[in-house]
């Protein structure tokens, strides 16, 4: 029997592991009148080491053996990161030859959904540092319009179909992108937003991310009215604004 496949006659790539880390994070109101803010957050990285260091990328890293893709994935955002169990969405697979100044290296994204926990980044990892990121968003019909910033800096910004700002590392922004329109479509059509929520929450705490993520704006009553079906109410009450309280729920 002829053997017409061999292993030693083809070319192998490395295999690398990107994540898109979206987080909700609360911002408290300036007076006990309003209510906390809810924000939309990208979590990325500085890189500690060439190429791009110095520069602002996704959290990820390099297939080891006897890993799967998604256990490394799994591995890096705790090892850049301190993200522990997150949620993981298959993304895709970015395998432009000239997409890595290394070399020829595959990646597969995911997109990572979790709690704006406290960041934290190992020793040994080839980042140095991890940050979460304010991740403004705007929709009017087909055009999308997004931003990614920390203080005053603007590390991506897309609007109009083109990248007005990019100071990302490697084609991280396409990935950015791509998972935003992609978690856009979950929230929509699939109900992902209860993936960014904790396991009790207000309809005002689902409201804000909703309409930040969709660009879809309802009147409190509308919204309540186009949720309330997939919610389950608990005993629970948490302090609003000017003295009020608010019923807390889950997803049902």
């Amino acid at each position: 029997m002829n053997v017409l496949y061999s292993i030693e006659d083809y070319d192998r790539p490395s295999v690398a592991a990107d994540a898109v880390v979206f987080g909700v994070d609360s911002v408290k109101a300036d007076n006990r009148k309003s209510l906390d803010r809810k924000k939309m957050k990208l979590l990325l990285v500085e890189r500690g080491e060439e190429p791009f260091k110095g520069c602002f990328s996704l959290p990820g890293g390099f297939l080891r053996k006897g890993e799967t893709i998604e256990e490394t994935a799994v591995r890096e955002l705790k090892e850049e990161a301190g993200v522990i169990e997150p949620k993981l969405i298959e993304l895709g697979v970015y395998s432009k030859p000239d997409r890595d100044p290394r070399g020829w290296i595959i990646s597969c994204c995911f997109i990572a959904l979790t709690n704006t926990v406290e960041l934290a980044t190992e020793k040994g990892s080839d980042a140095a540092s991890a940050h979460w990121f304010d991740l403004e968003s705007s929709s009017d019909g087909d055009d999308t319009a997004i931003a990614v910033r920390r203080g005053d800096e603007t590390v991506f910004e897309y609007r109009s179909g083109e990248t007005q700002v990019n100071k990302l590392a490697f084609d991280h922004s396409e990935m950015i992108l791509a998972a935003f329109l992609k978690l856009r479509d979950e929230v929509i059509n699939h109900d992902m937003i209860f993936d960014l929520m904790p396991e009790c929450f207000s309809i005002s705490d689902l409201q804000q991310p909703y309409e930040a993520i969709t660009g879809i704006h309802l009147s409190p009553q509308g919204f309540r009215k186009k949720m309330i079906g997939k919610l389950k109410e608990t005993e629970l009450f948490e302090e609003a604004a000017a003295h009020r309280t608010s019923r807390l729920y889950t997803k049902a």
